[in-house]
Parts: structure tokens; C-alpha cells; sequence
């Protein structure tokens, strides 16, 4: 077999969009998507945010629903990081208005909160009560939703997952099969006006979802076909599309990456150690999730090599032309290559460089040890053992970007 197959063949069971449409101004084509959920005449409610209003990007779906008599209600408040009082807003006004159908416009917290919205109007309770990291706290089917991402990171159109920030300041998340979309249409041409930094930032998230999904002990041969292509498409066509903005078939490529990689992490190879830092460092001092899983890529790369070296030396061929005949050296050679995508994407590579304190180091090593690698179900899945120890050595190292 292999060594780009996983060997797990056991019993596999996931959710995909009952409908995926890709394809450049395939989000002309709203109203016959809408029609099957909300006959003309009813109500939407639309999430999305302020940025898309004020450049007009959203009134690509907005003016022909109006045209065809829909009633819309506009939720423009979605941030670039949600948070749990967000949430609860939107959920109320979802709960108030009672529409036959929500559509998220935008990136993916735009995405997310439109799935907390659907949900909202068929499940009681706050909101918070629902976030139960890998549990399915989702008891009532939501009411349709219509995904539609103007951005190429999170995946969310295609995965289960809808993520927030808890008022302690870490990310939590739903994950369900509930929340996945009705219908997802990506057309790549509404990420050509991303500016290069926010296309870094997305882009190395869906590459962080191909890479992890790979590194995960629950990939198997469903995730495995997603996963490396996620992370192919993203090793070629990331530095393309964040130089290169209008170039559609980049762009078109970091498409397929993010919703490959929203599908391999709901096949169900999950996110590994990389989510776990990126989503515990990134609100806590402000790190755009992308800007802050992309950082650590590099680090949980090598982190994971001496648990599972073939299966790391199976990516480097997308990012290097001379792979190495030693599998460690081919390993390594897949951390070093991640590096050199980041500097290419004028990231930062260390903690250092974000200001983030070293004292805060000791403290996030036992909450992630301790806590937070058992809310993501890290011992099933990340392939080396955490350990307290060892986790203090990866934050240090992240910190002095050592790679």
C-alpha cells in the first residue's frame, strides 16, 4: 500500500453539502438555489459583514433575491473572529425573524455565525450551552442554509464545524453534522479583491486543514484523498494568488484547497496539535486564526516526526523538487519548506515577532497539556503524546523560532 494511503479502513462515516457548485460567477445563479428552500415571496436572512456591504461585493446575491420578491432580513455584524456574544446576537435576531432559510456571505466567521443562526431558530437556550467541542449538541435539524465563502481558508461551507470565541478568551466550537450546509456555492472570483495579507491568512488555514488532517491518526482513506490534495493545491498556488490577486486559476485553486480541507476534517480526520495552539494563542493576543495556525505549522510538522516519520516525508514532495532518499531528511525536509512558504508570504515565524510574551509560555504549555488538548481529543488523534514537557519545549521553540 501506499505510504500516501492511511491504513485505517474501519468504519468511516461523514456528512458532505447535499449540493456543491464551484465555478467562476456560479453565485449569479442564487434565486434557482433559494427557490427549493424558500419559495419566492418568504424570508432569508442574510449573514455577512460590513467590509462586503460597504465595497457592494454582497449585493451580488442581495439585488436579484430582491428582484425576486424575497423578504431579507441583513445580519452585517459578522467579525473576522466571533465572539460568544456575537453569537448570541445573531441567534436572537435568527430566533426573532424565523426565516425559511439562512445564507452566509463572507468568510468564514461570516459562514460559522450563519450556521449558529440556522440552528438558533429550531434549538432553544443560549448559544453557549451548544458548544461542546466533539460532542453533537445539535438535537433539531436547523433550517436550511446556503453557504457561500468570499474568502479561501476555512472550509466552513463544507465541514461541520462552526467555531467561537468562549468568554474565557479560547476558541471553542459546535461539531455536528446538523450544521452542515444545504448547498455550497464557491466561485472564485469573489476572492479576487482579497488583499494579499488576508489571502496569506486564509490560505494557510486551508493548508493547516489539508497538513493536520494528514497528520492525524483518525485520516483514513476518504480523508486522505482531500487532505493531500488541500495541501498540494495549496503548496503551489498559495504564493500565486497572494501576488498575483486577479490570476482566477489561483485563485480558483485555493478554492478547491479550503473546501478540500473543510471536507477532510469532517471525514473525519481532525485537526491535530497545530488547531489546538492556533486557536488557543490566536484570540488571546489578537493573531488572525490563519496568521496564527499558519505560524505553527512548521513547528507541529517536526513535532509530530518521530511519531510518524513516513507519514511526514509523504508531503514533501510538494515543497521541494528533490525529495531526499532518507525518510527523516524528506521529513524534515516538509518543516523546512513550510518555513520558507511563510517568509515567502512575509509571515512571521516566531511568537517573538507578535509580541507575545515569554512568561505567557509556562501557562499556555499546562492549559494545553492539562485542558485543551482533551477538548480537541488530541490523544486519539495527534500523532505524538503530549505531554507537559514536551509542550513547553514546542512553545519555546515557537517562541524563538526555532525551527
Amino acid at each position: 500500500m501506499s505510504e500516501e494511503i492511511s491504513g485505517n479502513i474501519g468504519h468511516v462515516e461523514f456528512n458532505y453539502p447535499k449540493k456543491y457548485i464551484f465555478g467562476p460567477n456560479a453565485v449569479d445563479n442564487i434565486c434557482r438555489e433559494v427557490e427549493p428552500f424558500a419559495p419566492k415571496g418568504s424570508k432569508i436572512m442574510v449573514v455577512t459583514d460590513k467590509n462586503l456591504m460597504n465595497i457592494g461585493l454582497v449585493n451580488r446575491i442581495l439585488k436579484p433575491l430582491e428582484e425576486e420578491n424575497y423578504t431579507l432580513t441583513i445580519y452585517d455584524q459578522a467579525s473576522q473572529e466571533p465572539t460568544m456574544k456575537m453569537v448570541e446576537t445573531v441567534a436572537e435576531k435568527a430566533r426573532a425573524e424565523k426565516p425559511a432559510l439562512v445564507i452566509g456571505f463572507g468568510g468564514g466567521s461570516a459562514l460559522d455565525m450563519a450556521k449558529f443562526a440556522s440552528a438558533a431558530v429550531t434549538n432553544p437556550g443560549p448559544m453557549k450551552d451548544y458548544i461542546t467541542y466533539l460532542q453533537d449538541s445539535i438535537k433539531v435539524p436547523p433550517v436550511p442554509k446556503i453557504l457561500i465563502p468570499t474568502t479561501a481558508g476555512t472550509g466552513s461551507e463544507a465541514s461541520g464545524y462552526a467555531v467561537v470565541i468562549e468568554e474565557k478568551g479560547y476558541k471553542g466550537f459546535v461539531m455536528s453534522p446538523k450544521i452542515v450546509s444545504e448547498v455550497a456555492i464557491v466561485d472564485p472570483t469573489l476572492s479576487q479583491s482579497m488583499p494579499p495579507k488576508l489571502t496569506a491568512h486564509t490560505g494557510l488555514d486551508a493548508l493547516s486543514h489539508g497538513l493536520e488532517a494528514v497528520l492525524s491518526f483518525t485520516a483514513n482513506m476518504f480523508s486522505d484523498t482531500y487532505a493531500y490534495r488541500a495541501v498540494e493545491l495549496a503548496a503551489r498556488y498559495l504564493r500565486r494568488a497572494y501576488h498575483h490577486g486577479k490570476d482566477l486559476v489561483a485563485r480558483s485553486a485555493m478554492a478547491l484547497a479550503a473546501t478540500y480541507g473543510g471536507i477532510a476534517i469532517t471525514t473525519p480526520a481532525a485537526v491535530n496539535i497545530g488547531h489546538c495552539l492556533g486557536e488557543t494563542i490566536g484570540p488571546r493576543y489578537n493573531i488572525p486564526h490563519g496568521a496564527a495556525c499558519g505560524l505553527v505549522l512548521p513547528y507541529i510538522t517536526k513535532f509530530n516526526i518521530a511519531a510518524w516519520p513516513e507519514r511526514v516525508a509523504s508531503l514533501a514532495k510538494f515543497f521541494t523538487d528533490e525529495p531526499a532518499r532518507d525518510v527523516r531528511k524528506r521529513a524534515l525536509q516538509v518543516a523546512e519548506g513550510l518555513k520558507e512558504l511563510l517568509l515567502d508570504l512575509n509571515m512571521p515565524i516566531s511568537l517573538k515577532e507578535l509580541n507575545v510574551p515569554r512568561e505567557y509560555l509556562d501557562e499556555l504549555a499546562v492549559f494545553i497539556a492539562k485542558e485543551q488538548q482533551y477538548n480537541y481529543g488530541l490523544p486519539d488523534i495527534n500523532p505524538a503524546v503530549i505531554t507537559l514537557e514536551n509542550t513547553k519545549q514546542l512553545l519555546k521553540d515557537i517562541w524563538e523560532g526555532n525551527i
